[in-house]
């Protein structure tokens, strides 16, 4: 099981420089709202490739002191995994460069690809809490941080995928003609997409059989599809080169429709992660606020257990998660995070909420950009 061992934190947030010992096991970060608990869990979920649980330009990480901005930050962690030498992870800002992230592991620069195969973290945020009735964009997003967990090649496919699109849509917005500029953008696309419909695909049938054979649970269980022509080549029993055949011919078929519109009408960007409840075969987002919540904290269990990847289980961070909860699914919860053996931060206002850890979690009172375990 990989996990963190110690954390250090320099000039990030409303940390001006923390060093956080951590066992291994469950974390607890309690305190006051705006006392720095998701900071700390922010800065652990930009050891994986992207821009983290918030989505936060690179600029705004630094700390701020009045109207001043620290000139970097930095988040460097110490990552063990079963009996290998620890590995040093670390990202910041360039200096010479604001905007630009660095990326290290034990002192040689990274690609994002690398680091996933160094750690695979996943996180459960208020903002997701209107995952079911927001745009089809979030549900995407969610479900390839999920496929990212399990394969480190997705987050360079859909870059690459993203990249093509962008340049074929300047193409037909500026009305370029020239069929050998589309023909080498669309194959790029087909490439990418097909790879990435591969991993949508089986990250949705792996949850399935998560969800089939968990049995009884105090989290309600999801039924799961996704709504996608390539992803549905996939589902069907086709396999990545009839996904990559799909999407070439269709590029081309629709290029003068595209170029109407002046951007790509379909494809990979527009498929959609749907979820009902299946005892109720209610679509999610006409669940209560409670159900869309328990809904989605099974889904996150049910991933964490279908990961099947070099570092192990992916470290989990769940925000504000237990004071959404009861008493008795509180408990439901910590017990399902226990089981799961991979190590979980989670946040709350009150040590209370936690106390069904009974000992078996590393609790820490966090206050104005200051961390104290508690006894």
């Amino acid at each position: 099981m990989a996990h963190i061992t110690s954390l250090r934190l320099t000039d990030f947030r409303n940390y001006a420089d923390l060093d956080l010992p951590l066992s291994g096991g469950p974390v607890v970060l309690y305190g006051e709202n705006g006392a720095g608990k998701t900071n700390l869990m922010e800065a652990v979920s930009l050891l994986t490739p992207g821009r983290g649980m918030r989505r936060a330009q690179l600029p705004d990480l630094a700390r701020r002191d009045g109207e001043t901005l620290a000139d970097i930050w930095a988040v460097a962690a110490k990552v063990q995994s079963g009996s290998d030498d620890p590995l040093a992870i670390g990202v910041g800002q360039v200096p010479a460069n604001p905007g630009r992230r660095s990326v290290r592991v034990d002192g040689r620069a990274a690609s994002g690809t690398q680091l996933a195969q160094c750690l695979s973290v996943m996180w459960l945020t208020p903002a997701q809490d209107r995952l079911f009735t927001g745009p089809a964009s979030d549900r995407r997003r969610f479900l390839d941080r999920f496929a990212l967990a399990s394969n480190p090649e997705h987050g360079k496919s859909g870059l690459r995928y993203e990249k093509a699109r962008a340049e074929r849509n300047r193409l037909l917005s500026d009305g370029i003609h020239d069929d050998l500029w589309f023909d080498a953008l669309e194959a790029d696309m087909a490439d990418f997409g097909a790879k990435m419909a591969v991993a949508r695909a089986g990250t949705v049938e792996a949850l399935k059989a998560q969800i089939a054979a968990r049995g009884d649970s105090d989290f309600p269980r999801a039924q799961l599809w996704l709504d996608g022509e390539a992803e549905d080549i996939i589902a069907s029993g086709g396999d990545a080169a009839d996904a990559q055949s799909f999407i070439a011919s269709e590029l081309r078929a629709d290029r003068a429709r595209d170029r109407r519109a002046g951007r790509t009408l379909r494809g990979l960007h527009k498929s959609d992660l749907r979820v009902r409840y299946a005892d109720k075969n209610m679509p999610a987002g006409d669940c209560s606020t409670g159900e869309q919540k328990a809904l989605l904290i099974g889904l996150i269990l049910a991933q964490a257990r279908a990961v099947t990847h070099d570092a192990g289980r992916p470290i989990l961070l769940l925000d504000e998660v237990a004071a959404h909860l009861d008493a008795g699914r509180r408990a439901a919860l910590i017990e399902e995070l226990i089981a799961l053996e991979t190590q979980v931060f989670m946040t709350g206002t009150d040590a209370d909420l936690f106390e069904s850890f009974a000992g078996r979690a590393q609790v820490f009172e966090v206050s104005g950009g200051a961390v104290t375990a508690a006894s």
